[in-house]
């Protein structure tokens, strides 16, 4: 492996980060959310890790769940988190066991009018202000009312999404929770509300089931928040310097010349780039680490390359690991410095990265 560029996962920080989020709650079930290739971490070797404690997993569609069938998962339910797409796929959701949300009218036909051998597990998604999936308030309590009198329905979950649990200063997911009480008011199905923040943030959220996401990669959904000191990243993302050369004040470094050089500066260059999923839109000053400190990017991001101001770093030479995040740089601190969040992050590192497992 000639270029250097790694992103080691360990699964055990994983694993640790699933059981975290379960003691927030511990008397309900927790669903792993591993979608989007487990937001870029491999979602069969996440799956097969955690399947022995995970109670169920989240995906987003079918052809994600029936990876994880493929490779084994083959105990642990599996929840579509969009529902299904086509109304053939029902008859996959009843072979391989699989939950399912229903958030729009053409699903909920399709689930009343199909003649399953065994009644199916319903999500029935509630949009109390997401503005996204699911069925409005106001119409909820009959499409309840429908799915109870159904012979191919079994259990059914109540849920919602928050679209702002990650602000702790505003009202607005006090006030979805509010909403969502009031529609269903004595309903004794079970409930699903909390995603990684409100698991954190907002206990009136915990219910019956949760569905860790973000926390389960040991990022946080808060920028501050003392909680999430306790979860540990499970994605280090490496590569190494391949060259290293001396500029004067004045100098140009990279696409455009957006870096100019305030003094004698040594400039290492990194083998990774927008080609392997690190943001071209990182800003100067974005940290990288090398040899026990703290460097900074300085240029443009290119598509195999990334630009490095090493004032300060003891000794630098070709061949140096640098840590573009993981336990020494936070990935939260990098997805600030490139004004996007590391949901974003994780799930575009390419192919071209190789990865490894700790476990």
């Amino acid at each position: 492996m000639a270029r250097n560029c790694v992103a080691s996962i360990d699964l055990n920080a994983i694993k640790s980060n699933y059981l975290y989020a379960k003691s927030f709650t511990p008397k309900s079930s927790a669903i792993a959310i591993i979608k989007a290739n487990a937001y870029g971490h491999g979602a069969v070797k996440v799956a097969n890790h955690l399947k022995e404690c995970a109670d169920c997993f989240g995906v987003a569609c079918i052809e994600e769940a029936l990876e994880l069938r493929a490779a084994g998962i083959t105990k642990t339910p599996i929840l579509l988190l969009e529902g299904v797409f086509e109304e053939p796929e029902l008859s996959l959701v009843e072979t391989n066991k699989l939950w399912m949300v229903v958030c729009n009218s053409v699903q909920l036909d399709w689930v009343l009018k199909s003649k399953p051998k065994k009644p199916y597990t319903i999500f029935l998604k509630i949009d109390t202000g997401m503005g996204r999936l699911g069925f409005h308030a106001d119409e909820s309590v009959e499409i309840i009312n429908a799915l109870e009198n159904s012979i191919n329905v079994g259990k059914i979950i109540l849920m919602t999404h928050f679209s702002s649990a990650d602000n702790q200063e505003s009202n607005f997911t006090k006030n979805q929770i509010e909403k969502f009480n009031n529609t269903i008011k004595t309903n004794d199905n079970a409930q699903s509300l909390a995603n990684s923040a409100a698991i954190m943030a907002w206990k009136d959220s915990h219910s019956e089931f949760t569905r860790p996401g973000i926390m389960l990669y040991g990022s946080s959904p808060f920028l501050f928040n003392k909680q999430s000191h306790d979860l540990i990243p499970a994605m280090t993302l490496e590569t190494s310097l391949i060259s290293i050369k001396k500029f004067k004040q004045g100098d140009e470094i990279g696409y455009g010349g957006r870096y100019v050089c305030k003094e004698d500066t040594l400039i290492g260059v990194a083998a990774i780039g927008y080609g392997d999923g690190y943001p071209r839109g990182a800003k100067d000053g974005t940290p990288v680490y090398i040899n026990g400190g703290i460097a900074r990017l300085a240029g443009r991001v290119s598509m195999d390359m990334v630009t490095i101001n090493l004032a300060g770093i003891d000794n630098p030479k070709i061949g140096d690991r640098v840590e573009l995040f993981g336990l020494n740089v936070s990935v939260d601190e990098v997805a600030n410095y490139c004004d996007t969040i590391s949901y974003e992050i994780f799930s575009q590192i390419t192919s071209r990265v190789y990865k490894t497992y700790l476990s």
